[in-house]
């Protein structure tokens, strides 16, 4: 079993957040920020309805043919 701390965070991935510099840091919150906002958004979207399913899908998925 791996080493925490009170809050449950391995030991090992504190110490990769403390070696990374401050902007790297930053930069890693602000991805963390949008994708909590935007993994949401985007399964309601696809998951709506048929129309706006195939919409998205269309968009994102060409046809070969």
């Amino acid at each position: 079993m791996r080493e925490t701390d009170k809050s449950g965070v391995p030991h090992e991935m504190l110490e990769r957040l403390q070696a990374m510099s401050r902007g790297r840091r930053i930069i890693l919150a602000v991805v963390v920020v949008w994708a909590i906002q935007a993994i949401p958004k985007w399964a309601t979207a696809i998951l709506a309805d048929g129309e706006t399913s195939a919409a998205i899908m269309q968009f994102f998925i060409r046809p070969l043919a």
